[in-house]
C-alpha cells in the first residue's frame, strides 16, 4: 500500500521543515512545500500533471501574500481532489465560519501535536478515499442509467413504430374514454389521431349501425362485470364519409394504472372493391 502523500503550505520555514521531517518519520510521502498560496497552487498543478497529486494538503490559514490559506484552499478544492487540513495558531469564530464553507477534513492548532496530526491525517485520507470511491460509483451509475435510458428509448421507439404501423386498429378505453389509439384505428374510423384523444365511448357508438348497438353495449357491460362472454364482436360502422364498414373486434379486460380498462383490436373485414 502506497504511503499517504502530503503537501505542506506554511510560511514559517522552520515549522515547515520540522513538519516535513516528522511526517517522513511516520512514513508519509511529502511531495513538497510552499510558503505562499499562489506558489502552492502552481506547485500542485505541476504535481497533478505528473500524476502525483497530493492526497492531503496541510494548509496554514495565515499566509503572507495576496491570498490567505482559506482562499488558497478554496481554489484548490475547485480544481483538485486534495483533502484540506487547516493549521492555525488561533481559534476564532470568524476563521471557522469562513473555512467551514470549504468543508475541510480537519483542523490542527499550533503548536502542532504530531500524534494528533497523524490521527487527523489518517482520518482525512480515509474520508477522501471514500468520497472519491463514491464519486466514481456515482459516475458509473450515471453511465449505466444513461445506457439503460437509451435502451428504453430504443424499445419505446420500436414499440411506437410497430403499434402505429400495425395492420390492426388498437384502442384502450377507460372511464368511458379512449385513453390510447393507434394510427390504423383512426384510419378505420375516419378520424384524425388528435380527434380521438379523449374521445368518449358513447360518442363512438353514434357511428355504430343502429341494429348492432344493443349487442355491443351488452357485451361490454358483461365483460366489465367480469362475466365470461365471447371474445369477438362483429358490427357495422357508419363512417364520417357515409360509407359502411364491417368490423371484427377482440377485447380483453386489463388493469391500467390500477383500474379496469378494455384493450381492443379491430379488423376491417369490409370486402375490397375495385375502383
Amino acid at each position: 500500500m502506497s504511503p499517504i502523500s502530503i503537501f505542506i503550505v506554511e510560511d514559517e520555514l522552520l515549522i515547515s521543515a520540522s513538519l516535513k521531517s516528522q511526517l517522513q518519520t511516520f512514513g508519509y510521502e511529502v511531495l513538497g512545500s510552499s510558503t505562499k498560496g499562489e506558489q502552492c497552487i502552481g506547485e500542485i498543478e505541476r504535481l497533478s500533471k505528473e500524476g502525483k497529486e497530493p492526497e492531503i494538503v496541510l494548509m496554514d490559514i495565515h499566509l503572507r501574500g495576496e491570498i490567505d490559506g482559506i482562499e488558497t484552499a478554496r481554489r484548490l478544492v475547485d480544481i483538485f481532489n486534495c483533502a484540506i487540513i487547516f493549521l492555525t495558531g488561533q481559534s476564532s469564530k470568524e476563521i471557522y465560519e469562513r473555512s467551514f464553507k470549504i468543508k475541510p477534513f480537519g483542523y490542527l492548532l499550533k503548536p502542532i501535536d504530531m500524534e494528533q496530526t497523524k490521527m487527523t491525517i489518517e482520518i482525512a485520507a480515509y474520508q477522501r478515499n471514500l468520497e472519491i470511491e463514491n464519486l466514481v460509483y456515482q459516475q458509473q451509475l450515471e453511465v449505466l442509467l444513461e445506457a439503460r435510458k437509451r435502451e428504453n428509448d430504443e424499445i419505446m421507439a420500436m414499440y411506437q413504430t410497430m403499434i402505429n404501423n400495425s395492420i390492426v386498429g388498437m384502442t384502450l378505453t377507460q372511464d368511458d374514454k379512449i385513453v390510447f389509439a393507434n394510427q390504423h384505428i383512426s384510419e378505420i374510423l375516419g378520424f384524425k389521431m388528435e380527434e380521438l384523444t379523449g374521445f368518449s365511448v358513447q360518442s363512438l357508438f353514434e357511428f355504430v349501425h343502429p341494429d348492432d348497438k344493443i349487442t355491443i353495449i351488452s357485451k361490454m357491460v358483461s365483460r366489465l362485470n367480469g362475466m365470461d362472454v365471447p371474445n369477438v364482436i362483429r358490427f357495422r360502422l357508419l363512417r364520417n364519409d357515409g360509407t359502411v364498414h364491417n368490423l371484427e373486434s377482440y377485447a380483453k379486460l386489463i388493469q391500467y394504472k390500477g383500474r379496469p380498462a378494455i384493450h381492443q383490436i379491430y379488423f376491417d373485414t369490409t370486402p375490397f372493391q375495385e375502383p
